[in-house]
């Protein structure tokens, strides 16, 4: 057999059903949290919650988001399509941050003065069980590795990170890290390495996930309180606070683990996130009653945006838009040609897929394939027309729920 390929000719992005990205920030004098849209980065609305809401997740496929609760204790749910509070979950003394697994089944909650992780099961919304991780040690908050095993817990009094295995949800291990590991940790996205804040030692721990142990301990500026990656894994942002009014955003080059530079921005920054598309980064000043926006390709901050009274964290709705490609192929036998054109794509981000399916239009009712979740993500449509042209839509589903949607337009071969 002699095969020719020839490249497609366009790429077409689809979001899904007019995807908005929204940022979700805690207003922890508030009780309340400001809804951003993320296109205008201006505030479209504002949801009333339980008292002094501290950290905020998305769940994978971004249909609600966790809210931690100091006040009342308790885990506030919102949906995210709706932008209101459509259920509560009780969970330990004093709840700081949440994190989600990968396939958005499960939820840790960091409870500071019980010192445990509670356990939530999402689907039902209730607490399963708890995790002890040291009375009196303070867990602040929770990093979960991308392939969902193992999750990395802070304790602000115990100077150390505990290492939960995911599978039995007990402790593994405690890593020693520097004095007060603070209000963040975050892991890269391939997962080999954890950047852990320390409040009073003005440091970054870096933690390899492999052998968990410290690996190298970049200085920073005073007082390290938040932390956050972009999607790409290149770069570190650290928030520092120990420079009222105004304070800064130390740079780490993931690759070096060094620091490359600082970027000012308001006061007491306690909260950072990155865009799904690693653009821009939103940074909640607390004492500033203010997000800054940084232009993230250029490091630079660029305005910012008001808020409620003492935003603490901030969080992102994942881009569920796959990006496809397709090209246009030929099969030359002794007696036959074959015309046809191959597809691929990429996942939709953080989104729990069950099965691909492909269409031939955008209302998405015209079937002619679908791939499963696990199997190679290629789907080739065969007997073409020479020049023939195809848009073929991909959908990502969870059962019956559309978590994804991409489209390719491929012009078959000419032959």
């Amino acid at each position: 057999m002699i095969q020719w390929v020839i490249s497609c000719l366009s790429l077409l992005l689809i979001p899904l059903n007019g995807e908005e990205i929204k940022a979700y920030v805690t207003n922890q004098n508030g009780a309340s949290v400001s809804v951003i849209d993320e296109s205008t980065d201006t505030v479209i609305g504002t949801i009333g919650v339980g008292s002094s809401p501290t950290g905020v997740e998305v769940s994978p496929d971004g249909t609600i988001a966790y809210v931690a609760c100091q006040g009342p204790d308790r885990v506030d749910v919102i949906d995210t399509e709706t932008d209101t509070v459509s259920t509560t979950i009780s969970v330990g003394d004093f709840p700081t941050n949440v994190g989600f697994t990968p396939n958005g089944v499960t939820a840790y909650v960091t409870n500071f003065f019980a010192g445990t992780v509670s356990i939530v099961d999402v689907s039902s919304s209730l607490e399963t069980g708890t995790i002890p991780v040291g009375a009196g040690t303070f867990p602040v908050d929770i990093a979960i590795t991308p392939d969902g095993l193992k999750a990395y817990v802070t304790l602000f009094i115990g100077d150390s990170v505990v290492v939960i295995d995911v599978a039995s949800n007990t402790v593994s291990t405690t890593i020693p890290v520097g004095d007060g590991p603070a209000e963040a940790d975050t892991i890269t996205p391939d997962g080999t390495k954890v950047y852990v804040p320390n409040l009073n030692s003005d440091d970054v721990s870096v933690i390899s996930t492999a052998t968990n142990t410290v690996i190298k301990t970049i200085s920073v500026g005073d007082q390290p309180i938040s932390i956050d990656i972009s999607p790409d894994g290149k770069k570190v942002y650290v928030g520092t606070q120990g420079n009222a009014p105004t304070d800064e955003i130390y740079i780490i080059d993931v690759a070096t683990d060094t620091v490359t530079g600082t970027i000012v921005v308001g006061n007491n920054p306690n909260g950072i996130a990155f865009t799904p598309d690693g653009t821009k980064a939103y940074v909640a000043n607390r004492f500033s009653n203010n997000v800054t926006i940084i232009d993230a390709t250029t490091d630079t901050n660029v305005g910012s945006i008001a808020v409620g009274s003492e935003p603490v964290g901030v969080t992102f709705t994942p881009s569920l838009t796959m990006d496809v490609l397709g090209k246009g192929e030929m099969n030359v036998f002794l007696t036959q040609t074959d015309l046809f054109n191959r597809i691929t794509w990429s996942p939709p981000d953080g989104a729990n897929v069950a099965e691909y399916r492909i269409y031939l239009d955008a209302n998405l009712t015209h079937l002619i394939g679908t791939v499963n979740a696990d199997a190679p993500r290629v789907f080739k449509d065969h007997n073409k027309r020479r020049k023939e042209v195809t848009t073929y839509f991909v959908g990502a589903f969870n059962g019956p729920s559309q978590v994804g949607l991409g489209s390719i337009t491929v012009v078959a071969k000419s032959g």
